[in-house]
């Protein structure tokens, strides 16, 4: 695997506020946002108006040497 198979994206910055008043940023687009809400108890997302720029390479069963990973 090479960095050509990197994800590169762009993601907006939200803050959002729990029921106690605490605040805490979340990055990671719309999904992350979404998968925070089910989590914890959020009142409210405030865009930041902050964009971050994400960027990954794709989990793969190939190991360095080009064999492919068993379970």
């Amino acid at each position: 695997m090479t960095t050509d198979d990197m994800i590169v994206e762009k993601v907006k910055v939200v803050e959002l506020t729990l029921e106690d008043g605490s605040k805490f940023l979340c990055r990671g687009g719309e999904e992350a946002v979404l998968r925070t809400w089910g989590k914890y108890p959020v009142v409210s997302a405030r865009w930041t108006e902050e964009e971050e720029t994400m960027q990954w390479i794709p989990e793969s069963d190939e190991l360095p040497d080009g064999s492919i990973m068993g379970w």
